[in-house]
């Protein structure tokens, strides 16, 4: 053999190691799927925080009312302010719905039919005509009750 020619061939090389930077496009249509779960779940999560939070004022409300009006000294006040919680509630879970202009037996009967419960029928009907009189017999721990319950299906 001719050493000349020996002398030419060189040994055997691996191909390079395969860089990990930049990913194939498959990595990056991944990534771009967990980045878009993970926006839509934070903001589901923030919408969900919202909510509740809206409810808890909501229910501090009532309960600033029950400490701070006496129904048995202003009822106007404490129904008044009841209802006007009854309408933000309902304003927001019933967009489509004309909730701003009901009124009187219109209004109880919404909230009754909204409401699901037969414990309703007459601790709402103070709501329709007690704020207007001068002495309206109504149960403030019902008619309260109740409010705390339509928060908690609608707020």
């Amino acid at each position: 053999m001719n050493p000349d020619l020996l002398a030419q061939l060189r040994d055997i090389h691996g191909t390079p190691a395969v860089p990990w930077w930049p990913p194939a496009p498959g990595w990056w249509i991944v990534a771009l799927l967990v980045l878009s779960v993970l926006v839509w779940l934070g903001l589901r999560l923030v919408a969900r925080y919202r909510v509740h939070q809206r409810r808890r004022q909501m229910l501090a409300w009532i309960d600033h009312l029950n400490s701070t009006v006496d129904p048995q000294r202003d009822p106007q006040q404490f129904l008044s302010t009841l209802n006007r919680i009854f309408k933000v509630v309902a304003l927001r879970a019933f967009p489509d719905q004309q909730c701003a202009l009901m009124t009187g037996h219109t209004w109880t009967g919404f909230l009754q039919q909204n409401l699901k419960t037969r414990q309703a029928d007459g601790a709402l009907e103070a709501l329709a005509s007690g704020p207007y009189e001068p002495a309206p017999q109504f149960d403030p721990e019902a008619v309260s009750e109740l409010a705390r319950r339509w928060i908690k299906q609608h707020g």
